[in-house]
């Protein structure tokens, strides 16, 4: 059996805490609770405003005499407490990411921040109830209890997908604090002073180093490094996800920020690192000989050597700051 690198290894460390943690929260039974609470008279007439189907309505009140309300959206709740949101949007099995194509950004509202107009709640409702009632139409006697347990595997999803960014910011951080350290211990740093053999609590977003060279970590592109005319000389992207099936879409987002790096300056040398290569990706990069160097994280942390081979290539060759 083969043990698991110790990024991947800390990687589903982080992801069954963030699960364990956000479960713990229990957002959707808080919801449904707020939901059952609600008390003010709703009016459903006519129905078919909110995109509720009349025999959908039919089966839920009259048949399973289910309280409508914990079944459809109406905007009266979801105006009164926009917590209630995740509830229903769990109902329709919609991701997050899914929702912000219909609604734009609505994380905020399920947690508690923000109002909620009536044009945007009427719009979240009719949405919901289009969804809900697929559901339910397409569905052999569904049950509330399936709806609870859509609500949990929605959450699941949307767990999974907090955790994809989390990855990108991890190896960041990573990344970054093992250059850093680096510099530090070979004497490459003007400013800011940096301790030797110890963990930084906030690593800066510039660093001088010798040779005039500013280091600057930013959101696009991850790290840069700029002569004291102002003049990029050379950009790093830092892509951690382990999933091969995104390693192109991935590739394409650093694409963007090495196209722009060449158009500032045409002999800017760009590093691409990520934690996984197709042969698709590595063909893919060799055509559009964007890329001076690749470079595999889990390699740079986990072996020496190749740690070594990173920074001689960085900082020596193309920076010339050692």
């Amino acid at each position: 059996m083969t043990e698991p690198n110790k990024y991947t290894h800390d990687l589903r460390i982080t992801r069954s805490l963030l699960i364990v943690t956000s479960l713990q929260k229990k957002a959707d039974i808080k919801a449904q609770n707020l939901i059952k609470k609600f008390k003010r008279e709703l009016n459903w007439s006519p129905s078919s405003d909110l995109l509720i189907e009349k025999g959908v309505w039919n089966y839920i009140v009259e048949k399973m005499q289910y309280d409508p309300k914990q079944i459809f959206c109406h905007p009266d709740t979801i105006i009164h407490n926009p917590k209630t949101i995740i509830y229903y949007r769990g109902l329709c099995g919609l991701s997050l990411k899914a929702s912000r194509d219909y609604f734009g950004r609505i994380d905020s509202l399920e947690a508690g921040m923000g109002k909620l107009n009536k044009e945007k709640a009427l719009k979240i409702s009719r949405t919901f109830n289009a969804f809900i009632c697929s559901i339910i139409k397409n569905s052999t006697k569904w049950t509330l209890r399936n709806g609870y347990r859509t609500i949990v595997a929605t959450l699941g999803i949307t767990i999974d997908g907090i955790m994809r960014n989390n990855i990108g910011d991890i190896a960041e951080e990573r990344i970054r604090s093992m250059i850093l350290e680096w510099l530090a211990t070979s004497n490459l740093v003007l400013s800011p002073n940096l301790p030797k053999h110890e963990p930084l609590a906030e690593l800066p977003k510039n660093t001088e180093l010798r040779n005039d060279i500013t280091m600057i970590f930013s959101s696009e592109p991850d790290i840069s490094f700029i002569d004291k005319d102002g003049l990029l000389i050379s950009v790093v992207e830092i892509k951690g996800g382990t999933d091969p099936a995104g390693a192109l879409e991935r590739y394409g987002a650093a694409k963007k920020s090495f196209e722009n790096s060449i158009h500032k300056n045409p002999h800017c040398q760009n590093y691409y690192l990520a934690a996984s290569y197709t042969n698709e990706l590595k063909s893919r990069i060799g055509s559009d000989r964007l890329v001076h160097k690749i470079f595999d994280i889990i390699e740079l942390l986990d072996k020496p050597e190749v740690r070594s081979e990173f920074f001689k290539e960085l900082f020596h060759h193309t920076l010339r700051v050692s």
